[in-house]
């Protein structure tokens, strides 16, 4: 019998990561990102443990330039996504949430994001409805693989692999292509950030929120000019906007649901912190949105919008796709406030309203259903 492999070497002591746990008042963004690029290069679970709970304990965690610079370590370390010369990269637009609301919601940023690209944005869409550290856990820590499903919602991924999409095929060298071709292009996390094992082990074994329950947002390696994000909590709206802004987002809205949601909400108003590089004087604005008076769409309770498993929310989203669910039903008017508001930030449309018209042509004319298919026949 062959003796078992020698134990693999320590990981080297990071200096900044004991400046972290010794004087967190002198740990700057700069050190924050040098020391997520040191795990994702070789660090232990160890030590991404010690500098995720390190970060909640002296809030650097919503330090909005301590997120832009993690979130910077993490897109440097992704795969990376580069339009050719002969097809540069056109305005990409995401819309995603960062989760943990609680509320198991139907997907509506994944149809959200399929009508605006029938309606003319070309989405490149990163994980919604779970944050990037679960998705992170069920891959490296769970070992899973293929369709998934677990006691939570049914997220981007699985709805997506419901509609026949294999996500696990789209790389990076796939993206500009599918985008240019389809429009819309999911890019899936286990695939586009593979350096994540340590911090994926050591968010398990912690099991409380960290800075990763934000991060999935700001981390597409497609590197998006314009987005709506969505947030857990309304103290995160001012945090993540400045934070977006720092990395260079051109238009963004952050939105959360007064009602505790992290989308535009489809009952009651709507808090939105937008920010807009090309205004006159660029800066963070706080207003709120509500569906009649802004969108011209009647109020859905919460009940009526409630998601089931990969299975059912598949055969929503294809009812919707077909036109079967018309203005009035509670899931098209869900979508239709954020795929409108969508394509108000993408520039396509001149407000709300026309937003709305537009993503309802995008379902009635049948764009939205074939920006869909042509991404389910791309990743095959």
């Amino acid at each position: 019998m062959s003796a078992p492999p020698p134990p693999a070497a320590p990981a080297a002591p990071n200096p900044l990561l004991k400046k972290l746990l010794d004087t967190p008042l002198a740990f700057t963004p700069a050190d924050a990102g040098a020391v997520m690029l040191a795990l994702m290069r070789g660090g232990s679970s160890a030590q991404a443990g010690a500098f995720l709970a390190a970060l909640k304990l002296s809030a650097k965690d919503r330090d909005p330039a301590v997120i832009a610079a993690v979130a910077d370590a993490m897109r440097e370390c992704a795969l990376h996504v580069s339009f050719p010369p002969t097809a540069p990269a056109p305005n990409l637009v995401d819309i995603v949430g960062t989760g943990g609301d609680g509320h198991d919601t139907f997907n509506v940023s994944t149809a959200s994001a399929i009508v605006a690209a029938g309606a003319g944005c070309f989405i490149a869409k990163v994980q919604a409805d779970t944050s990037l550290a679960l998705l992170l856990i069920r891959f490296f820590c769970l070992g899973q693989h293929g369709n998934r499903s677990s006691s939570s919602a049914c997220g981007s991924a699985d709805v997506l692999e419901a509609l026949g999409a294999r996500i696990g095929n789209v790389t990076a060298e796939k993206v500009p292509a599918i985008v240019n071709s389809s429009r819309f292009c999911f890019l899936f996390a286990q695939v586009f950030h593979p350096s994540l094992r340590a911090i994926a082990q050591a968010r398990k074994e912690l099991g409380v929120k960290t800075i990763f329950n934000i991060l999935g947002p700001l981390t597409n390696p497609a590197r998006p000019n314009r987005m709506i994000v969505g947030v857990f909590s309304d103290s995160l709206g001012p945090i993540l906007a400045e934070a977006l802004r720092i990395s260079g987002v051109e238009r963004f809205w952050i939105v959360h649901g007064k009602l505790g949601l992290d989308e535009i909400a489809p009952t009651g108003e709507t808090d939105v912190w937008s920010y807009d590089s090309s205004a006159p004087s660029p800066a963070v604005e706080h207003f709120v949105v509500h569906p009649t008076r802004d969108f011209g769409i009647q109020e859905h309770t919460l009940e009526e919008v409630k998601g089931g498993d990969a299975a059912f929310n598949s055969e929503t989203m294809k009812s919707l796709l077909r036109g079967r669910l018309a203005p009035g039903n509670a899931v098209c008017d869900f979508v239709l406030l954020n795929a409108g508001a969508l394509l108000f930030v993408s520039g396509i449309a001149s407000d709300l309203k026309d937003g709305v018209s537009k993503a309802l042509q995008s379902i009635n004319d049948g764009r939205a259903l074939k920006a869909l298919e042509a991404f389910v026949e791309a990743s095959q």
